[in-house]
Formats: C-alpha cells, structure tokens, sequence
C-alpha cells in the first residue's frame, strides 16, 4: 500500500455533528430561494430541490440546468446563515486534525466563503491553510461526480491510493472508492459492507485515520 499523503475532508455534518441546524437552515434557504426565484409553491420547491439533489449530488446542478439560474446568486442567498448560532468551537478534533502529518483538504461541494467561516466557528482554519476545494474548483461537478474526484486529485498531484476520504454521504464514499481511496463514514446505523470500517462521529475521525496512516 501506498503512504497516505493527504485526507480529503467533507464540510457539513463530516466536521460537525449532523444534528446541528446549520445544514437543516441551507435547506430551508433552499426552498426559499427557488419558491422567490422561480415561483414555485413550498410543496413544489421540496419537491424539486430533493429530487435535484438526489439526480445531480446537488440541487445547485438541477437549477443551473433546468431554470437557468445564476450560481453565484444562488451561493450568495443560500450560505448566508448564521453560523456561530448553529454550531460550536471543536478544539479537540482541531488538535487531532493538526497533530496527523498529511496534507489536509478541504473537499465540499458548498462554496469557499461559506467554508472559511465555518472552519473559523469550529476553530479548524490552520488545520487546512488554503486547502479548500469547493464547487467552483470542481467546475460545478458536484461530489459524487467522478470529475470532481479528478481534479482534485490533480489540482493536488496526488493519486487515489495515497488519500483517506471522510464524509458523511455514501454515495460519496463509494464514488472514492472507486479511485483507490480508503474511507471514512461519519453517520449513524449499519455501515454498509462496501465502506471500510464502520460509523464515526466527527471526534472519532483521527481515531479511524490512524488505520490508515499510522
């Protein structure tokens, strides 16, 4: 095996406990954002914003190609949320994350504004330095797309089999997997037979990683 150079890192509920209302808050923007823009009823909005979702990995895609919409006014609306009101500082896992010697990514499919200053809440920006590769570094090829496991890898001149992957999607699991990348599930339940290891919570990451890294 490989020596793991890097851990690719998702941003909501993989670095911040699922429970939290911050990711449950974007969603409700969401819905807010297409019943404005494109006159839906609520019940349609859901509708369409879960089915998006689930087509595309992210709603984002669905608008861009079903209703035109502007993704930088999209972004602006929907991660302009009150962060410190939903979530807390995690000096424990920021200690643990530092203390592993690998590059760590930030790899999300929200956008580079909205996860500095969730990094900034939870105490974890010198974690990762520069490292935060968001939608528009994936040129709009939302996880779990395969282009955008590609150019992460590339932008970062690293290979699938020297990267520990961590988030809380299966779907995006399995999507690095198929590159040769170990993985970590932050959930709940059963892990699945086709995903290393078994469910986290986010203070458990660094335990799982040292599986892999030493």
């Amino acid at each position: 095996m490989k020596t793991m150079k890097a851990l690719l890192i998702d941003l909501d509920c993989t670095l911040y406990p699922m429970e939290s209302a911050l990711y449950l808050t974007m969603g409700i923007r969401i819905t807010d954002y297409m019943q404005a823009v494109l006159g839906m009823t609520r019940t349609e909005a859901i509708i369409k914003r879960d089915a998006y979702w689930k087509e595309y990995g992210l709603t984002l895609i669905g608008l861009i190609r079903h209703h035109d919409i502007s993704a930088e006014d999209f972004l602006h609306y929907v991660h302009n949320v009150n962060i410190k009101k939903n979530i807390h500082p995690n000096p424990e896992l920021a200690q643990k994350l530092m203390q592993i010697p690998v590059k760590k990514i930030l790899f999300t499919n929200s956008c580079r504004y909205y996860a500095g200053k969730v990094l900034s809440v939870l105490g974890m920006q010198k974690c990762f330095g520069n490292n935060l590769f968001d939608i528009r570094d994936m040129d709009f090829f939302p996880k779990p797309h395969p282009k955008a496991y590609e150019i992460v890898l590339h932008q970062f001149q690293l290979s699938g089999d020297q990267c520990v992957m961590i988030d809380d999607s299966l779907d995006n699991l399995r999507s690095a997997l198929s590159f040769g990348m170990k993985t970590i599930w932050v959930g709940k339940g059963k892990c699945p037979a086709d995903i290393n290891g078994h469910a986290v919570v986010p203070n458990e990451i660094i335990d799982q990683v040292k599986r892999f890294i030493g």
